[in-house]
C-alpha cells in the first residue's frame, strides 16, 4: 500500500507540473496511456492520480467527451475522505503550507478530552497547539491532546512542533502506535478568544470546528483533536 500511494503521489506531481506548465483552463489533456508513458507510470496509477485532481476541482472529467483542465480554484481542498495530517491534505492539492506557531505542554485533560480518551477527570496529557497558513494566510488552528501513556509506553510529543512531524508520522513512527482509524465531527462555530486570535479574524467570524478522535490498534483512543478552519481559505470536501 505505501508503494501504491507514494507511486501515485508521484504522478500527481508529474500531473500538476503539466497542468501548471503545458496547459491553460479549457484545455483537454492527452489519453490515460498517452500520460501513463510520459509520467513513467502505469495507467492505473495515473487514473488515480487523475480521480484525485477531480476530487480536489482541478480537472473536469467528461465521459465519452475527456478529460479537461478545470478554472484553478480560489480556495485550497481539504479531502477528508483519508486518514492524512493537514498539511499533506492541503499540499496534495497544490497550495503551500507553513507553520505559523507551535507549542507543547501537559495540562489537566478538559471535561471533552478525558471522556473521548477514557481517562479520569483533569488527568494530565499532552497538549500540542500549532497554527498553520495556506499561501501565508493563517487557516487552521489546530489542538491535539494525547495521553501521556499509550498503553505501557510514555510518550513526548514535542516532535510534532516540527512541520516535517506530523500527528500521524509521531504516532506511527516515533511513539509505534500508529493510527488505525479516526472520527471526526464538524460543525459550525464562531470566532472567539484565542480561535479568533490565531486565526486573526475578529470575534464572530464564522469558522467551522473539526472534532477528531484517532484511535489505535483494539479500539483504544490515542489522541483526540480539536481544530479551527478558515473555510474562505480552505474548502472542507468529504467524499462518499
Amino acid at each position: 500500500m505505501a508503494r501504491r500511494d507514494t507511486a501515485v503521489q508521484a504522478a500527481l506531481q508529474g500531473l500538476r507540473a503539466l497542468l501548471d506548465e503545458k496547459f491553460t483552463a479549457g484545455d483537454r489533456l492527452p489519453a490515460e496511456q498517452d500520460l501513463a508513458e510520459l509520467l513513467d507510470v502505469s495507467r492505473g496509477t495515473v487514473r488515480e492520480a487523475l480521480g484525485a485532481l477531480a476530487i480536489e476541482g482541478a480537472i473536469i472529467r467528461r465521459w465519452g467527451v475527456g478529460t479537461f483542465v478545470a478554472d484553478k480554484p480560489d480556495m485550497a481542498q481539504l479531502s477528508m475522505s483519508k486518514i492524512v495530517a493537514y498539511r499533506d491534505r492541503i499540499q496534495m492539492a497544490g497550495h503551500t503550507v507553513d507553520m505559523l506557531s507551535s507549542s507543547c505542554e501537559s495540562v489537566p485533560s478538559p471535561p471533552p478530552v478525558a471522556a473521548a480518551l477514557g481517562l479520569p477527570p483533569r488527568e494530565p496529557v499532552w497538549l500540542v497547539t500549532r497554527i498553520f497558513s495556506v499561501d501565508g494566510v493563517a487557516a487552521a488552528y489546530l489542538k491535539d491532546y494525547l495521553p501521556l501513556k499509550i498503553g505501557d509506553d510514555a510518550i513526548d510529543p514535542h516532535p510534532m512542533l516540527d512541520i516535517e512531524t506530523d500527528l500521524f508520522t509521531f504516532l506511527g513512527r516515533i511513539a509505534r502506535h500508529p493510527a488505525v482509524h479516526a472520527v471526526t465531527d464538524l460543525e459550525a462555530v464562531l470566532a472567539a478568544d484565542h480561535g479568533a486570535d490565531a486565526l486573526r479574524v475578529p470575534a464572530g467570524y464564522p469558522l467551522v470546528r473539526s472534532l477528531q478522535t484517532v484511535y489505535g490498534r483494539g479500539e483504544e483512543p490515542i489522541s483526540y483533536g480539536v481544530t479551527l478552519h478558515r473555510t474562505d481559505i480552505v474548502r472542507i470536501r468529504i467524499i462518499r
